[in-house]
């Protein structure tokens, strides 16, 4: 049983594993002589962790993380702009500890009277209360399209629980049945 190191001998309380061979400076040579500490590295070495086991103990995975996309809903309207729905805020809940790194929209319009509308979002991306930019005012939210290259940001920690949020609008009113449908997602690292 590996309770504190490889094994629990009579003479070895904190076991190698935790303190490693150099105990404070003081090498195991003087207290258990060269043999056994030659000896115990040779266990290891016959010992190998399986290449599948990426844990610290049983059912404790090591910490790391994973690069994945978070989609943010549109509150109204479905995400489309248009003569009536001038401002809409796109929310999402972080379901996990997530680190922002890529904002990525796409934005889709229909009719003549949308080609030179502006779609922005006040104060960029909000983790919580905090808004992710160096001066507060409107971001063009197309600079951050699919194909955009060189806009990583280094977004705050989103902690469980906490919402991300953009409040979105368009610098006109389309005309008619003229719409701009708007999708956006952040693409980070999330805890695993």
């Amino acid at each position: 049983m590996d309770l504190m190191g490889d094994e629990l001998d009579s003479y070895e309380l904190d076991g190698d594993d935790v303190l490693g061979d150099d105990v404070l400076g003081t090498a195991l040579v003087g207290t258990y002589g060269v043999g056994r500490a030659a000896r115990h590295h040779h266990a290891k070495a016959r010992r190998p962790k399986p290449r599948w086991r990426n844990q610290m103990a049983p059912g404790v995975p090591e910490p790391g993380y994973g690069v994945f996309p978070i989609p943010l809903t549109p509150q109204s309207n479905n995400g489309i702009f248009d003569a009536t729905h001038l401002q809409i805020e796109y929310r999402t809940v972080a379901q996990i500890p997530f680190r922002g790194e890529r904002l990525l929209t796409r934005v889709g319009r229909t009719g003549a009277s949308t080609a030179g509308l502006l779609v922005s979002a006040t104060n960029g991306v909000h983790i919580g209360i905090r808004p992710q930019v160096g001066v507060l005012g409107p971001i063009n939210l197309e600079d951050y399209s699919a194909n955009a290259f060189g806009v990583r940001l280094v977004m705050q920690p989103a902690t469980q629980g906490a919402e991300i949020r953009i409040f979105a609008f368009i610098s006109g009113a389309p005309t008619g049945t003229d719409s701009v449908a708007l999708s956006i997602q952040i693409l980070g690292r999330v805890a695993t």
